[in-house]
This record gives structure tokens, sequence and C-alpha cells, in this order.
């Protein structure tokens, strides 16, 4: 990475895997500018109301093109994190549509040995590293993260829910209830609450180029054989917003490079009212354009929501 190009503070790397998911997330970045390496197109862009700096990528579908992907932004911008922001199916009938998964565990499933009479499962498992799971955990506790959904994709009807949960990622696109694939989900991957196909890339990724990844899924379907019917109707643009709505909140709240953020840190002089404690405390307050004021006071951030939050 140039020196200096994104400042003190290292990237984030956030992939999607098609169209509706990248414009989704570049829906939420200050003035994108393009970045070609090696012939892959990438744009960075400020998060709206953070300093964060998110170079933004779009891979295509499946693991290997998103291993192949995450490895070019990690050589080239030696990113903080890289995550993944994508729509995935429902495995479980209390993940619904719009929710949003944060994967604590990936499941590579599709790892086998078949013999004449029986399939033995080989699977491959990661987990995310535990800042950022706790930063999520955190930072999405609440409905205050819908704030960053855009409007016109926002359902008044039902609160999404944010589960943390383990996730399958394979090569098949899964869209049925009695298949093979969905038998062997239930049997030998029982705790997934979703399916989808380039969590496991990403994890792979993250082991060889020694990178912090997490993959943030929005539910567009529940695998369930209405597929057609559930994306014709929207689901897919709707799962991608909530998604990108919970990775920006997530990155907005990420520590900086040194363990500490202006939402985390905490002030290690004297406390008030003890010897040498200050007389007044500080609050200094931060408006974006989007109306979205951070006060930060004695070292607590909090986050007010303007105009958009009374739309609703």
């Amino acid at each position: 990475m140039p020196q200096g190009e994104f400042g003190p503070v290292s990237p984030i790397v956030v992939l999607t895997a098609i169209g509706l998911e990248y414009e989704a997330v570049r829906a939420h970045l200050v003035a994108p500018r393009r970045v070609i390496h090696q012939g892959s197109w990438f744009e960075a862009g400020e998060v709206t109301g953070s300093g964060r700096q998110v170079v933004l990528g779009e891979v295509g579908p499946g693991n290997l093109r998103t291993a192949a992907f995450a490895e070019q932004g990690r050589a080239r911008f030696e990113p903080r994190a890289i995550i993944f922001v994508g729509v995935a199916g429902s495995l479980k009938p209390d993940v619904k549509l719009g929710d949003v998964v944060v994967a604590d565990k990936i499941y590579a499933y599709d790892g086998s040995k078949q013999v004449s009479s029986a399939v033995f499962a080989r699977p491959a498992a990661w987990e995310p590293s535990h800042d950022l799971l706790q930063t999520a955990k955190h930072s999405l506790r609440g409905a205050a993260w819908t704030d960053r959904v855009q409007k016109s994709l926002f359902r008044s009807d039902r609160q999404p829910e944010v589960h943390f949960k383990p996730v399958a990622a394979g090569e098949t696109v899964l869209n049925s209830l009695d298949s093979p694939l969905r038998e062997r989900l239930t049997t030998v991957f029982n705790d997934a609450v979703a399916v989808e196909m380039e969590s496991a890339g990403l994890a792979v990724a993250g082991i060889l180029g020694k990178v912090d990844v997490l993959a943030i899924r929005g539910i567009s379907d529940c695998a369930d054989g209405h597929k057609a019917s559930a994306d014709a109707g929207g689901s897919q643009r709707i799962a991608a917003a909530h998604a990108a709505a919970a990775a920006m909140t997530v990155i907005a709240a990420l520590p900086d490079d040194g363990g500490e953020s202006d939402a985390t840190a905490r002030d290690t002089g004297p406390r008030q009212g003890s010897p040498g404690a200050p007389q007044s405390l500080r609050q200094t307050n931060k408006a974006d354009r989007n109306s979205v004021v951070n006060a930060v006071q004695n070292g607590n951030q909090t986050v007010h929501y303007g105009s958009r939050a009374a739309e609703r």
C-alpha cells in the first residue's frame, strides 16, 4: 500500500459477490474513487458518519473467486480486516427474510469421502477473530443499526433480527427442502442457520494472509423451493441493504489499529472526584452530512440519528 494512502488507520476491505450487494455497500461510502490492481477493480471511500476508509470489491459467486480476490485486496491495501457482505438462504424457521446473520463459525460443507455404500463427511470450519466478533456483538445490539438502512428498503412492519450463528458455505445454490444437500446440512451441520457460497474462501484467505475476516449476511430466501418468487418480490435487495447497514455499523465501531476507538477508549487518568481529576467533562460533537451526530464524552460515544429516524 502506498505510504499514507489511507492516513494513519488501515482500511477495511469489503467484498461482495453480486452487483446488488455491491451497490448496497457503495451507498454508504462518501465520494468513492476507483482503484485498479492487477486487473481487479475496487472503489475506496469513507463510511458515512465515520472516519474509517473502506475498499469495496465485487468478486462474483464462489469460494475460489473470493479467496483469490481477498488475497489481491490484502496484498494491495494491507487492510485492518476483510469483511464479506452479501445475501444467504435461511436453514432455520426462526431466521427470517430480512434478518442478518453474523457468522460466528464458517463451515466448508463440500469435503467428503464417498464409497460404494456411504458418504463420510470431511468438513472444515473456521471462526472469525475475537475482536471483530466482539465489535459486531456490541455495535449491533438493539435497533440503532437499522438507521443506516436506506429508507426505501426498510420494512417497518418487522424489525430485522441479528443472529450470531454458524453459516455453511459451498459451491451449490440450495433451493430445496428435501434434496440430499439439505439432508446433509441438517444432519452434519445442524447448527448452521444460513447457506451461501463465499465465506469458506474468505476464511482460507484470512488464514493464509494473516488478516482478520468476518462474514455478514442478509437472509433473502429460505432455500425451500421458493427462491425465485422471493427474489422477484425484492427480497435480495432488502437483504443486501440490511447486511450492508449492519456491516457499516460494525466498521464504524471498530477499534483503530492500536486496539482502541472513540467508542471504546477509556481515560486512564484520575477518576472524576479524585485528587487531580479534571473539574469538568469535555464533550466533542461531530455531525456528518446525513445528520448523524457522534458525541464523545469522558471516553463514551453516543450516536444520535437525525431526520432519518423521524421519517420511519
